[in-house]
């Protein structure tokens, strides 16, 4: 069965932009909701782990942890929202629930808001942990409580502020799209499209540029270090021979100088921190690239060249980046390891440092 939609939105203004047919089966439908439908669960399991890692242990309790916290909260209602996405994903050209067809426009909105709210709170982990370890004094003075409760609010505020402009001034409108066969926006016009990229270019400037950032600052500082240790090994090595020339007792103290093993194993340890550094940078920009470029570059070009059949798929990636970022930014963190460990074997107790609220919980379970 094939949904074949017109070349022009009913409900479309004159600022509307050119749009193309979309035509797609019903088993691609289905398809597509199935994938969406895993993404939602993996997102719902994952960022409800996240924020109960960080609720129960006043260890997980820091600053860039209130972002990524924050991040989860965006993502969770991310993938509950993506379930009535799905439902419109199933709908046969039309929004399958009449009665309730605000849940639809609801829906519409809560995605770009959510999407744009992750967005934003990635480049404010990026740009907190550029200041963490460029700028470790000036990081005790930015992220104080107060402050801190802002910071994290201004990602939410700026994205869903734009949205509700855009919607008041009437550039955009929510509700069942019949071209594209969701819930998002029912019509597309310059000005809304103008509006995600300015939402999205901000972000993405700060995560590229922080992490090039903190990637040269950690390469030049182990680069300082390893010169310094190996001028400590040359001076020990000068004073060897020197010893050696006086006598054997020499040559043995010097074979064992503390110093110069030393300055070998730092030499090793350096070497593999700034390879784990590296693969952590490339895991978390590889996967920011990943799910929203593909997007981006199909949303610029859709309304010149007919890559409808595409982006009916595409559009779902940016929801993917909401059941990655607790791996990213939360699986590879040592401490949340431990934490989340205990939670998935609901061994509650043995989590470190527990939480007033673990220890409340703890308490009426016995």
């Amino acid at each position: 069965m094939g949904n074949t939609a017109t070349n022009t939105a009913s409900n479309a203004t004159d600022s509307s932009l050119p749009v193309y047919i979309l035509n797609v089966s019903y088993w691609e439908q289905i398809l597509l909701a199935f994938l969406l439908g895993l993404v939602a669960i993996a997102g719902l399991i994952g960022n409800s782990m996240i924020i109960a890692a960080v609720a129960f242990s006043k260890k997980l309790q820091t600053p860039t942890n209130a972002f990524v916290t924050s991040l989860s909260v965006a993502d969770l209602l991310t993938s509950f929202t993506l379930i009535w996405y799905i439902v419109s994903v199933l709908g046969k050209n039309e929004w399958p629930i009449p009665g309730a067809y605000w849940i639809c426009q609801l829906t519409g909105f809560m995605i770009f808001a959510c999407v744009g709210a992750s967005i934003w709170t990635l480049g404010a982990i990026s740009i907190n942990r550029l200041i963490h370890i460029t700028k470790p004094i000036w990081y005790k003075k930015i992220f104080t409580s107060w402050k801190l409760a802002i910071l994290v609010a201004i990602p939410w505020v700026i994205p869903v502020a734009c949205l509700l402009i855009s919607q008041a001034t009437g550039i955009v409108a929510y509700g069942y799209n019949k071209l594209a066969l969701v819930c998002s926006t029912i019509f597309d016009t310059f000005e809304f499209a103008l509006v995600q990229n300015v939402i999205c270019v901000f972000p993405f400037l700060a995560i590229v540029g922080s992490y090039i950032w903190i990637y040269v600052y950690v390469k030049k500082h182990f680069w300082e270090q390893k010169k310094h240790f190996s001028q400590s090994a040359n001076d020990n090595s000068h004073s060897l021979s020197m010893q050696i020339s006086t006598s054997e007792f020499a040559i043995t103290e010097a074979g064992h100088d503390p110093n110069c093993a030393i300055a070998v194993r730092r030499r090793k340890q350096i070497s593999k921190q700034e390879i784990a550094i590296t693969k952590n940078l490339a895991v978390v920009v590889i996967g920011f690239f990943a799910c929203f470029v593909p997007y981006f570059i199909l949303l610029a070009i859709r309304h010149t060249i007919n890559v409808e059949h595409v982006y009916f798929y595409v559009k779902g990636m940016p929801f993917v980046n909401s059941s990655i970022n607790f791996i990213i930014y939360a699986m590879k963190h040592p401490d949340f390891k431990v934490v989340l460990r205990h939670i998935m074997r609901c061994s509650y107790a043995d989590i470190p440092q527990p939480s007033p609220i673990l220890k409340y919980l703890l308490s009426r379970r016995n």
